[in-house]
């Protein structure tokens, strides 16, 4: 690709990944994502499928070679499948993938293998029924694990997110690296964000060090793995595992130097990051029907005023901070 045609940001880092949100509801109740009485926006304010694909063009020919799905979670909307399969037909994206909870995952498995859409991160905080159903506000552990095992058998290439929150699951910890000792897959542990819709402040306690050293308890060969900039994850190896486990550093954010990427809310909203105060209106742009050129121009200029890290992003955002189900997971 000619170097004219690609996404840069003013400190010259190419973006070549958007996450993409396609819904802002869920039939889960994360506590660390939004509250129970959820305030969800109305259907005729989401993008639709047809405006996503056009963007995705558009940013396709400009050097996104990535897009991840993202909600809310993607399965409650109607037509998901449909979409990807015309995703995944795009020219210069190479890799289409989905985060999900895994509620409603086992039936579409066979066809997401199908279409090439084998990249699946499997939202899950805990291993045992009771602890989900105090995280999530739900029972229905017992589909996401059944969703778990299938995508094992079937190849899937997996990554569990789990969300670390003192007094709530740190205890998990090594019972869910266990899945990684079990299966060939990565368990991901992630520090906690203030996205809860609720504007609640988090602890710091456990960082990504105090989660290293509850996993060095369980595994003590535990060593890092090197892994590109771009990767937001710490990647670690143990001869106990089949798979690996990797560590997030989100509210600490040593990662946010190299980021490649780009959100794309399911309100229309291109955010250059999660601690951002505000986005690019994208949907009013698609809706006056201006040409391709001039979209990619207001992205492009809204990409020059992404800051360095999330920390300087903060900094300007002094506005409780948005659900995560509203951003984009």
């Amino acid at each position: 690709m000619e170097e004219e045609n690609v996404l840069k940001d003013k400190f010259q880092r190419q973006i070549k990944y958007l996450r993409l949100a396609v819904t802002d509801r869920c039939n889960l109740r994360c506590t660390y994502c939004m509250p129970e009485h959820m305030q969800f926006v109305k259907k005729n304010q989401l993008l639709s499928f047809e405006e996503m694909l056009k963007v995705v063009e558009i940013l396709a020919k400009n050097g996104v070679e990535k897009v991840r799905i993202t909600g809310g979670e993607p399965f409650v909307r109607n037509g998901l499948m449909d979409f990807l399969s015309k995703l995944v037909k795009i020219e210069g994206i190479k890799k289409v993938g989905i985060t999900t909870n895994g509620v409603l995952l086992d039936k579409y498995l066979d066809q997401l293998k199908e279409i090439g859409v084998t990249s699946i991160n499997l939202s899950l905080d805990a291993t045992s029924k009771e602890k989900f159903f105090e995280i999530t506000r739900r029972d229905d552990f017992d589909k996401v694990y059944a969703a778990l095992e299938k995508m094992v058998a079937l190849n899937f290439d997996v990554k569990i997110n789990m969300v670390v929150m003192e007094g709530k699951n740190t205890e998990e910890i090594i019972p869910l690296a266990n899945y990684a000792k079990k299966f060939p897959i990565e368990v991901r542990y992630i520090e906690e964000m203030p996205f809860n819709g609720k504007g609640k402040t988090v602890t710091k306690s456990w960082n990504h060090l105090e989660i290293e050293n509850e996993l060095k308890k369980g595994f003590p060969d535990l060593t890092s793995i090197d892994t590109s900039k771009s990767n937001t994850a710490q990647l670690f190896q143990s001869n106990k595992m089949k798979g690996r486990v990797g560590i997030i550093p989100a509210f600490t954010r040593s990662f946010c130097g190299s980021c490649d990427r780009l959100r794309l809310t399911s309100l229309g909203e291109i955010r250059n990051c999660l601690y951002a105060k505000s986005g690019l209106n994208l949907k009013e742009a698609l809706r006056s029907n201006i040409s391709d050129d001039e979209i990619l121009e207001l992205i492009q200029s809204h990409l020059s005023t992404k800051k360095k890290s999330g920390w300087e992003e903060e900094k300007e955002n002094t506005d409780q901070l948005d659900s995560m189900s509203l951003i984009g997971g």
